[in-house]
């Protein structure tokens, strides 16, 4: 075989591989980017939700507004609630709709810690990130979805930390 033959099989076999394992690739690096946000974000609420003392569970900025608790409890709903929309069902014997009411910390942060850790697992378990997936009554994918699951997250921090500052209490990280 000639150098140019072995040169363009080779070539042919490279673009062969990639085809096959371009997806798994990307779908790997994209899975490994909602994970790092994940992670990320998990540490700061968890933190912050640490480091407000209990007795300002029950404070809110005004009448009509969630509290600390419920706050708290309201991003833990949702992170067990986006992963329900890819078939990934809530802890047994979880009622979402009662989440809110949990007013003790210690409660609290442990319902907080296993939220994030049920969105990690959709995080991981889902089989393809970019398949079609119609959410809000928008059509997306299954990783935009897992994204407004974070974003929601994003949100709740700045949150949390208007929250935690309002009541002397410094971010941890800052």
């Amino acid at each position: 075989m000639t150098r140019s033959k072995r040169l363009l099989c080779s070539l042919a076999l490279l673009v062969a591989v990639l085809l096959v394992a371009g997806p798994a690739i990307a779908q790997d690096g994209l899975r490994a980017e909602l994970s790092r946000d994940l992670a990320q974000i998990e540490e700061k609420i968890v933190g912050l939700a640490d480091a407000i003392p209990a007795d300002k569970y029950g404070w809110a900025p005004e009448e009509g507004v969630r509290t600390v608790s419920q706050s708290l409890m309201h991003t833990a709903t949702a992170n067990f609630f986006f992963p329900s929309m890819l078939g990934l069902a809530p802890p047994g014997g979880l009622d979402l709709r009662a989440l809110e009411k949990v007013t003790d910390k210690a409660e609290a942060e442990k319902l907080l810690e296993q939220s994030f850790d049920h969105l990690g697992k959709a995080i991981e378990s889902a089989e393809d990130l970019t398949a079609p997936k119609s959410y809000f009554g928008q059509d997306g994918t299954v990783a935009g979805l897992l994204h407004a699951g974070l974003s929601h997250n994003h949100e709740h921090l700045g949150q949390m930390i208007a929250y935690a500052r309002s009541n002397g209490v410094k971010p941890p990280w800052s």
